[in-house]
């Protein structure tokens, strides 16, 4: 049976600065997928910040055609295949890139990361929060995409939240009573980044109605569950973000989900 504190699932169905040096104002180009140089990074706000923030690539802004507030991921329209689909996914250049992060009104980064995004490769970059440090952080993901498959969808669940406890994943295909335990021990990655290489990894599944629930790990406590459609031809990202003890009003513990839809 599904037992425990029911906090159900957002709709699934649909510091100290870094000093910024030489800021240019004018945006950093955004590559289209006709160019050859180019890595596709996905950019979410997790953080427990009252503010928007701003994104820089190599000390330039830049320009979203969003505002990067808390529980958001930038969404482009990008051509694929000749198709316009809605994309998490913002080409840039490939190579070793600082990706910086500020508040909104400052100048200052308060937050930065340098590593090298491969030729044509996907990825996401999720700003976080550390309530023992009181300061952003960040997790780079290696979204491997696949292939188009109209039968399945894939799904992967990461825990963002400084104050969850490691979590359970229980899943119940044609959101029936017979489930199984898909995930196991997903702890808060701001502390234990050595487990990305395993959580960054999608998981197959085939497309249809699910329901979902997320326990204390070990235990029959549901904190989170909800109902899930998976369209095939789908990359699922469920984030586990907010706060179980909150303090910060409109920041429970909730998630979010970022989609992609291969056309």
């Amino acid at each position: 049976m599904r037992k425990g504190t029911l906090l159900l699932l957002s709709s699934l169905l649909l510091a100290a600065g870094l000093s910024l040096r030489c800021r240019k104002e004018q945006a950093i180009p955004v590559l289209t997928p006709s160019q050859a140089d180019y890595a596709r990074l996905s950019v979410t706000n997790a953080a427990l910040v009252n503010a928007n923030l701003h994104f820089y690539v190599d000390g330039k802004p830049v320009s979203l055609p969003d505002s990067l507030d808390y529980g958001t991921t930038v969404f482009v329209n990008s051509q694929v295949d000749g198709v316009s689909v809605p994309s998490p996914y913002l080409f840039m250049p490939y190579g070793y890139l600082q990706l910086g992060f500020s508040l909104a009104g400052s100048d200052n980064l308060a937050l930065a990361l340098t590593d090298y995004l491969k030729r044509g490769e996907n990825y996401s970059v999720f700003v976080i929060d550390s309530l023992q440090h009181g300061q952003l952080r960040s997790v780079l993901l290696h979204d491997d995409l696949g292939t188009k498959d109209t039968l399945h969808t894939k799904l992967r669940f990461i825990n963002l939240s400084p104050d969850a406890p490691a979590l359970d994943v229980y899943i119940y295909p044609n959101a029936g009573t017979e489930g199984y335990q898909l995930f196991s021990g997903r702890a808060y990655l701001g502390y234990d980044q050595s487990k990305i290489r395993e959580e960054e990894k999608f998981t197959l599944l085939p497309a249809g109605p699910y329901y979902l629930t997320a326990t204390e790990a070990g235990t029959n406590n549901i904190l989170l569950e909800g109902g899930l459609i998976m369209p095939g031809n789908s990359i699922i990202t469920i984030y586990v973000k907010g706060l179980l003890r909150n303090e910060y009003g409109n920041k429970d513990l909730n998630v979010g989900v970022i989609r992609f839809q291969h056309p």
